[in-house]
Order: structure tokens, then C-alpha cells, then sequence
């Protein structure tokens, strides 16, 4: 856990500087992760690892299809996914999104944009149900970056809450 924690806080570091998540930095970590589980636990111990990062990657693909999550946030959190097991690791991904939660609500509050914010998530939500239909939560890149939360701190976060017992 202690190596994942070291490549979260690069990779925090880089995602609020660069608004990016090098690919190098998630197959390293992702190399690192199957390394450990076959020299713990054999090569048995891959296909539940793999599992996880399927299933995690597959949950979040479609927050990153509306443009909700950034890519580089979902393979990093896929990738983590493959160094908990069970409870564990639902627990870390729902400490991720209460920090970033809180991330973003602390970001709109200070910029004065709470209201303006939320009226937009009001009406994308009522526009999905009317049409069934997900459109992009942004409009243009920019949008994007100006709202959004660098996810790799708030999951560097969570893995320091594991680390010390909170689950």
C-alpha cells in the first residue's frame, strides 16, 4: 500500500499542476500491482486483481463518456482498485469521491459559483430524464478544467486513510 500511496502523491502533484495523469506513471503502478499479488499469492492471485480493475474501470467508463471524470482519473482509479480487496476497496473509491466532494464544494464556495454550479447539475439532471439521453456535462474543455477536482489528490488521501486503519 505504501507504494501505491508514494505513486498517488506523483501523480496528485502532476494532476493539479499538469490537469493530467501520465500513462507511464498508471502502467508503472499498474506493473507494480500484478508483480506484487504473483510474487505473494502466485499467479492465481491475478484474476480477482484483474477482476477489480475491470469492473471498476467499466462502473466509472461511463462518467467518463459524459465527460464527467477524466480519463487518466479512471485508469488510475481502476488500477487501485487491484490493490484492495472486498470492502476495502469500495471503501477506498467512496472515500476518493467524499474528498473530492468536498474538494469541489470548498472550490465552488470560494469562487461564488455554488448556486450557478448547481443549477447546472439541475438542469443536465432534468434534461437526462425528460430525453434519456446523456449529453456531455461540459461544453468545451475549458469548462472542464476550470470546475474540476484533481482526483488523484483526493485518492492519495483515501490511501492514507487505509493506511492508517479508517478501513
Amino acid at each position: 500500500m505504501l507504494i501505491m500511496t508514494v505513486f498517488l502523491s506523483v501523480a496528485g502533484i502532476l494532476d493539479h499542476l499538469y490537469h493530467r495523469i501520465p500513462n507511464l506513471l498508471t502502467a508503472m503502478l499498474f506493473a507494480f500491482c500484478l508483480v506484487r499479488a504473483v510474487a505473494g499469492e502466485g499467479y492465481p492471485a491475478l484474476f480477482p486483481i484483474v477482476l477489480r480493475m475491470v469492473i471498476v474501470g467499466a462502473v466509472l467508463f461511463p462518467v467518463f463518456a459524459i465527460g464527467a471524470l477524466g480519463g487518466g482519473d479512471v485508469k488510475l482509479l481502476a488500477v487501485c482498485a487491484g490493490f484492495y480487496e472486498g470492502d476495502r476497496c469500495i471503501y477506498f473509491l467512496f472515500g476518493t469521491f467524499v474528498i473530492a466532494a468536498v474538494f469541489g464544494a470548498v472550490k465552488m464556495l470560494k469562487a461564488g459559483q455554488m448556486k450557478k454550479r448547481m443549477l447546472r447539475l439541475y438542469i443536465y439532471i432534468r434534461s437526462f430524464i425528460h430525453t434519456g439521453k446523456a449529453e456531455r456535462y461540459h461544453a468545451c474543455r475549458e469548462a472542464a478544467m476550470e470546475s474540476g477536482v484533481a482526483l488523484a489528490g483526493a485518492m492519495f488521501l483515501s490511501s492514507l486513510m487505509g493506511i492508517g486503519g479508517l478501513y
